[in-house]
């Protein structure tokens, strides 16, 4: 089975590639994933739950990164046995393009399922592969809207401690001043007397 996609980030493309590249966040963006750990340098332990049409499936398996051009390529090669299921491998191409602020991720699969899984169907397998792609880019993308809401209220939480200080600095000058004119009044009245 072949698939290819598209999506763009409001992100420079350093930032898409370390976010790529991070296990936890992969981790928290890829659905059902509860084990993504590094096993050494471009090679990891994946354990994903999946549920296809009426078969809950847990997938363990590997992922290797190879053909690694930072920041704007490289090629997946994964593999993984659902048991009695059956299993899957595929090897997936990722190419990163930085055009007008934005950064453009294609991609192109290729997957091989085998075993009762592949008894589904490719309409089911299909199904199922674009829902979770599509649930892995708005994990993905959220990420970066979550960071930019936290990065936002921290410039807010900055600018009103400025402002905060601002005022108090001003009070305080509106308080000299006060005092400068009450003491003004007070030396005039003493002179009149």
């Amino acid at each position: 089975m072949n698939f290819t996609g598209s999506y763009h980030f409001r992100e420079k493309v350093q930032t898409i590639w370390e976010y790529l590249n991070n296990p936890e966040i992969l981790k928290k963006c890829i659905n059902g994933c509860e084990e993504f750990i590094e096993k050494e340098k471009n090679c990891f332990f994946l354990k994903i739950k999946v549920k296809i049409g009426p078969i809950n499936a847990t997938f363990t398996g590997t992922l290797i990164l190879k053909d690694i051009n930072p920041p704007h390529s490289y090629i997946i090669e994964a593999n993984g046995s659902a048991g009695q299921l059956g299993g899957a491998n595929g090897k997936v191409e990722i190419r990163l393009d930085e055009k007008e602020n934005l950064t453009y991720l294609n991609y192109k699969a290729n997957t091989k399922i085998h075993g009762k899984i592949a008894q589904l169907g490719a309409r089911l397998i299909d199904g199922t592969v674009k829902k979770n792609t599509t649930i892995f880019f708005k994990n993905f993308n959220s990420l970066f809207i979550e960071h930019n809401t936290i990065k936002s209220q921290m410039l807010k939480e900055d600018n009103y401690e400025k402002e905060k200080c601002a005022n108090n600095k001003r009070q305080k000058k509106n308080i000299y001043i006060f005092l400068i004119i009450f003491l003004i009044i007070i030396l005039i009245l003493m002179n009149h007397e």
